[in-house]
């Protein structure tokens, strides 16, 4: 595992973690001196700094590829990553294949929401190169397959590999229900549940408006585990309603995310741009899923794993009806979890890599 950090080397549950030496060194001026042509142009009118650290960043992977004579690199997001990935392998002397996954915001882009890096016409340029270079590209959703594609991948070089959970740790007979609601001091209401960052493009400021409409008589109180840049704004919003119908209740440890899920009678994702690996986790619990509909990345299937929505109504519609109707938010849940036992299973999506890795290097 490289990281873009300046850090030492170290090893963590078996991992080896090999870290950037220094911030500056000579190495990756002279070494950005080479990379010059393969630039796009446009993507050259950048600060210095940024220029000097991808060459660094590459030189060091290249580094520990020649040490450790790795045959694949296999990186995360085209960038930084695809982008060092493929500085890294001009400096190699024997073919390295190089596989990338792409997670969202490096491929995807919305501007209404101002999300994507490829927003940016320098970095659009840059991931452009990425996909039309790379050996292979791994998607998770057909949204990201499209964009793969129209950004110069040939579709015969991207494969749609859904996200997975941990079965074993999203498990909703080896999680106790109570612990949570114990150590954050919530009381018997029900629990309405969103786990996601508070930035604009996850849409967070659905679920303060659904809590301000929603009765008060339900006694329903909504959890929103999550940081980000509006959070001041969102608890200002929220008004009187915080910790009496609404609490925040910022970043917890991800060890807790499945205590939190079991804690809750149901989730909602009101991302409108795509749902995300919450939305498996929760189903994998059992838990009935409410979502934005997005046609190109939706997990939740509607009315067999929970509803998908457009507006705030039928939000707080689908939350009266799964609260009042507690034999169907059982059904939709069991649905959940045996929908990600069939297509989301981590194991399975480990082995569907493995077997990809296996078939490049055999026609490689």
């Amino acid at each position: 595992m490289i990281r873009s950090k300046v850090e030492g080397d170290s090893i963590s549950y078996g991992i080896h973690y090999h870290g950037i030496e220094r911030k500056y060194d000579v190495r990756a001026l002279n070494f950005l001196a080479r990379n010059i042509k393969r630039y796009p142009a446009l993507s050259l009118i950048r600060k210095p700094t940024a220029l000097h650290w991808e060459n660094l960043y590459a030189l060091n992977v290249a580094k520990v590829v020649e040490k450790y004579d790795v045959s694949l690199i296999h990186a995360h997001f085209a960038y930084p990553e695809g982008w060092i990935g493929l500085l890294c392998r001009a400096k190699l002397k024997t073919k390295v294949l190089f596989v990338l996954t792409s997670h969202g915001y490096d491929l995807n882009f919305v501007k209404e929401y101002r999300y994507g890096v490829r927003l940016n016409s320098k970095y659009d340029l840059i991931i452009r190169k990425v996909c039309e270079s790379v050996d292979h590209i791994i998607v998770p959703s057909k949204l990201l397959f499209l964009r793969a594609v129209e950004a110069g991948a040939p579709p015969s070089k991207v494969s749609l590999v859904p996200n997975a959970v941990d079965l074993e740790v999203f498990n909703p007979k080896k999680v106790d229900i109570y612990f949570f609601k114990e150590k954050y001091k919530l009381d018997d209401s029900k629990i309405i549940l969103t786990i996601r960052a508070i930035r604009k493009h996850y849409g967070i400021d659905k679920i303060v408006r659904v809590a301000r409409k929603i009765p008060d008589n339900l006694k329903i109180k909504f959890i929103i585990i999550g940081s980000g840049e509006l959070y001041t704004d969102l608890l200002k919003m929220a008004g009187n309603i915080v910790g009496r119908k609404i609490i925040f209740l910022g970043t917890i440890p991800h060890s807790e995310v499945p205590y939190a899920i079991a804690s809750a009678d149901v989730i909602v994702d009101p991302c409108p741009i795509g749902q995300g690996i919450n939305v498996l986790e929760a189903m994998a619990m059992g838990k009935p899923v409410i979502g934005i509909r997005t046609k190109m990345w939706d997990y939740i299937i509607n009315e067999y794993t929970g509803f998908l929505v457009t507006n705030d109504d039928e939000i707080i519609e689908k939350i009266i009806y799964l609260i009042e109707n507690p034999s169907e938010a059982r059904r939709m849940g069991i649905n959940g979890r045996r929908l990600v036992e069939e297509k989301f299973d981590i194991n399975k999506r480990i082995e569907k890599i493995l077997s990809l890795y296996r078939k490049l290097m055999m026609s490689s």
